[in-house]
């Protein structure tokens, strides 16, 4: 279609995304990736920290499942930081976004649930 006046095709107009938006798809592009792995992650914090209450009940360890939740650990911490420091070099109104602030606020309750999951089932090492 064109307009009468010019031979140029007629293209409705496009509102430009607002500031916001642009922000939350920023900060939905990092953090994308890593819910596909929060899920995960939160099963198997249940998962070990059902076994290791078994396991306690019962006064025994499993230090295959400890290194299991340990690895885990080391997982989560190390996207934790990958994290902070892309927060680094976003603009500061991206960093702030709420997607990546609730990103890092599941990967620390999921890393605190492996913590209690390792020492239910006998991780004689402690983690800060």
């Amino acid at each position: 279609m064109t307009t009468p006046e010019t031979s140029v095709p007629y293209e409705p107009r496009r509102r430009a995304p607002r500031e916001d938006f642009r922000h939350a798809r920023a900060a939905l592009t990092l953090v994308q990736p890593i819910h596909h792995q929060i899920g995960p992650w939160q099963a198997s914090a249940a998962r070990l920290l059902g076994i290791g209450e078994r396991l306690q009940a019962n006064g025994k360890h499993s230090s295959s499942h400890a290194a299991e939740a340990e690895a885990l650990i080391l997982a989560v911490e190390e996207q934790r930081r990958r994290v902070a420091i892309e927060m680094q070099l976003l603009p500061t109104e991206v960093a702030g976004n709420g997607r990546i602030l609730d990103t890092l606020r599941a990967l620390d309750s999921v890393a605190s649930a492996l913590q209690r999951a390792s020492k239910l089932l006998g991780d004689s090492s402690p983690r800060e």
